[in-house]
């Protein structure tokens, strides 16, 4: 809860940190980026959510970039990172395949950026430009560090497209909107208890830069509540799982970006025609025709990953309060993985 809560304190860190002493390190990623003829963005988990709205401005611009999760970089698609500018999202710094990748990339990638929130960290200390995020830290489930891990990739994408000043303005100007989002989803908590179903998976599905908060909700049902759930990208769930759709069925659909948006809410209503129960999560009053609408603030389409996060915030925290589970606690690993084999 306090993590959730302390979220607008947590970015007003973040861009107090890259407006101020981190300026430089955050113009000079950004020419590196520029400079670059192939950007490879790696990660793993939450790291790897919130790195991809950075991705998808990077490539709507037209820039030559991919994102891959960390271990299968490492093991199988290595060679791309070959005179690449290669992008590290990592809450620590220390995770064990972070690690490996920075002993593969020395003399073939051309640059090294680090994206962390831990500045002694050994990503920090060994990529050659690093992005301190300075976000608050989490008990263990990454929250502020997900939301700070977004803000920093907004800023970068920022910066590359020579309008800093004017992202660190925008972000600036959703903070205290995250607060009242998150005061007022607590308030309306108990619309989520018929929704939650133990043992039954909740799919999250969008497109575009949603697909960060696809990723992310149902990381945040797993790490949580330990409750399966399953993030997929809109089409790719229409074509096939829409047959698994029943009325013990439930979705969160993320409403998303302006060039998706009537198709995520025609997928709504498909869905709830067939049965499902159905929750969307969106800027706009549109809603009903058999699904529930969460409303979020009007912002623009960029800056959606940190406000849509927050609805799935408040559901995996009040899935496991019902659960009555110690909430925001780890069974199984500890938060950082040094390890590719033992728990």
């Amino acid at each position: 809860m306090q993590d959730i809560l302390g979220q607008e304190k947590s970015l007003e860190r973040v861009l107090a940190r890259q407006s101020g002493v981190g300026r430089a390190a955050m113009l000079e990623a950004a020419w590196s980026l520029r400079e670059a003829s192939r950007i490879v963005i790696t990660a793993i988990g939450a790291s790897l959510h919130s790195a991809y709205p950075l991705h998808y401005a990077l490539a709507a611009s037209g820039m030559n970039c991919s994102i891959v999760e960390i271990a299968e970089l490492l093991h199988y698609q290595e060679r791309i990172c070959a005179g690449a500018v290669v992008v590290i999202f990592s809450r620590s710094g220390e995770s064990i395949e972070v690690v490996k990748l920075l002993d593969k990339l020395k003399g073939v990638a051309s640059r090294v950026i680090a994206v962390t929130n831990e500045p002694e960290g050994s990503l920090a200390n060994r990529a050659d430009v690093t992005i301190f995020v300075d976000s608050l830290a989490d008990e263990i489930v990454a929250v502020q560090s997900y939301t700070g891990g977004v803000a920093a990739g907004l800023l970068l994408a920022g910066a590359v497209g020579g309008a800093f000043d004017a992202r660190i303005e925008e972000v600036s100007a959703c903070l205290a909107q995250i607060t009242a989002l998150i005061k007022e989803s607590l308030e309306r908590v108990e619309e989520w208890d018929s929704f939650l179903l133990a043992g039954t998976p909740i799919y999250f599905l969008g497109r575009g830069d949603s697909y960060a908060s696809v990723l992310e909700g149902a990381l945040l049902i797993g790490e949580t509540a330990k409750e399966p759930a399953v993030g997929l990208a809109a089409a790719s769930f229409r074509h096939g799982p829409v047959e698994i759709v029943d009325e013990s069925f439930r979705a969160v659909i993320f409403a998303g970006p302006g060039a998706t948006r009537g198709l995520n809410l025609a997928l709504a209503r498909g869905l709830a025609k067939f049965g499902g129960k159905i929750r969307v999560i969106g800027v706009g009053s549109d809603g009903g025709e058999g699904f529930s609408k969460i409303e979020l603030p009007s912002v623009s389409d960029a800056m959606l990953p940190l406000m849509e996060i927050i609805p799935a915030q408040i559901a995996a925290m009040r899935f496991a309060f019902v659960k009555g589970l110690e909430i925001g606690k780890f069974r199984h690993t500890g938060q950082v993985t040094r390890d590719e084999v033992a728990f």
